[in-house]
């Protein structure tokens, strides 16, 4: 409704976010190690990360193996978003606490709005172990568990989207 305020919308969105945050969701959240509002970032890097619901609980996964291990999240969306409300060029050497190519753990703040599927599947992402994963120039998202694979994989499915 192009009527409502910005109030009016902010509440409309926490009061369906208190019907879809159910005390097990919050526990599966909190037995990943997860606060709610990690929760809330990591989602909405999920959500931007993904076309498809089927690649949610893997990227979640790739992102949840690569905090525990302190490595970057290397999240291209994160310094596209950081570039955006900036105002400045996007670029992985963007100086952001948002941008995870520069900064390891996670942004100080959500990127996007997300689906409920992108929370799901941080609280229950795939039982893989993989480290990397490229969206293909085809639409398709390929997985890899070691960096000579990831280059492959870009090799491979990746000569346009990810010059």
């Amino acid at each position: 409704d192009s009527t409502s305020t910005v109030k009016q919308v902010v509440d409309l969105a926490l009061s369906e976010l208190d019907v879809v945050i159910t005390p097990e969701l919050i526990a599966k959240l909190k037995a990943r190690g997860f606060t709610l509002h990690e929760a809330v970032i990591l989602a909405s890097i999920v959500e931007k990360e993904t076309s498809t619901v089927v690649d949610q609980p893997k990227v979640a996964q790739v992102f949840e193996k690569r905090l525990r291990e302190g490595i970057m999240l290397g999240s291209d969306v994160t310094f596209i978003y950081a570039a955006a409300v900036s105002g400045q060029t996007a670029s992985p050497s963007l100086d952001s606490p948002y941008n995870t190519r520069k900064y390891t753990g996670l942004p100080p703040g959500p990127i996007s709005n997300f689906m409920l599927s992108s929370l799901q599947a941080v609280a229950e992402p795939a039982d893989t172990d993989y480290l990397y994963f490229v969206a293909g120039d085809d639409g398709k998202t390929y997985y890899a568990k070691t960096l000579a694979e990831h280059d492959a994989n870009i090799a491979a499915h990746c000569h346009t989207l990810c010059q």
